[in-house]
């Protein structure tokens, strides 16, 4: 068994996959200035932990 397909990191990964979407909903509209960032933490090939992060530039 590879370190993709343990149950902790198939878990982590479909938690990444709805992160990812919300997030790219959240800034793919019109009037949206900023950045968008995800962080994903690993420790000896297992996902720890997922950060999401938007910052937005007021105009």
């Amino acid at each position: 068994m590879s370190h993709a397909t343990t149950a902790g990191n198939v878990q982590k990964l479909a938690q990444l996959e709805k992160a990812l979407a919300e997030l790219l909903a959240e800034v793919l509209r019109r009037g949206f200035f900023g950045t968008a960032e995800i962080q994903v933490s690993i420790q000896d090939g297992t996902i720890q932990h997922i950060r999401r992060k938007v910052e937005r530039v007021e105009k």
